[in-house]
């Protein structure tokens, strides 16, 4: 008898092993993060002509409507950014476009075109996602505080590192 229970046991152990989580499958999507999306058709091309590869950084004041020192106020919207230092080393004269959404809590940007200064003002497509420069490593925006005007976010300046990538995560 204490044989068929332990056979039983095991049955139920191995019952248990098939039908628990799936270990391949992600952590749920905060609600309040953008959803994933395809980058814009030819992005990866034209980035590839401007000698941009996934995974380079590019520092950026992220809209170049507050290009001054200190905090700045976002909500969603579209934005030009300037790349600075290394950025604008890469690309001379070039300005990035996209669309900032904004929480209480963060402000994210998913970047689509840059303005080269040979296209005059036409833009080529371009796939890039803002980070915080500072101190946020999850690739979640940059660490906003809710600001007395509703629909805005305050950060603590304006600067931050686009991240080129393939896909908006």
């Amino acid at each position: 008898m204490a044989g068929g229970w332990a056979l039983a046991l095991l049955g139920l152990l191995a019952l248990a092993c098939q039908h628990g989580p799936d270990a391949s499958a992600k952590p749920p999507r905060p609600k309040w993060m953008p959803p994933e999306g395809a980058c814009p058709r030819g992005a990866q091309l034209q980035m590839e002509r401007l000698g941009l590869k996934t995974g380079d950084r590019i520092p950026v004041i992220v809209d170049s409507i507050q290009d001054h020192p200190g905090p700045a106020r976002y909500n969603y919207s579209f934005v030009i950014a300037l790349p600075q230092g290394a950025g604008e080393a890469k690309l001379p004269g070039a300005r990035i476009g996209g669309r900032l959404f904004v929480t209480k809590h963060r402000v994210f940007g998913r970047y689509d075109r840059i303005f080269t200064p040979e296209s005059g003002a036409t833009s080529v497509p371009f796939c890039g996602v803002l980070l915080d420069s500072r101190w946020d490593r999850d690739g979640e925006g940059l660490i906003a505080y809710p600001s007395p005007m509703k629909g805005f976010s305050v950060v603590q300046d304006n600067t931050g590192i686009i991240l080129v990538v393939d896909r908006y995560p």
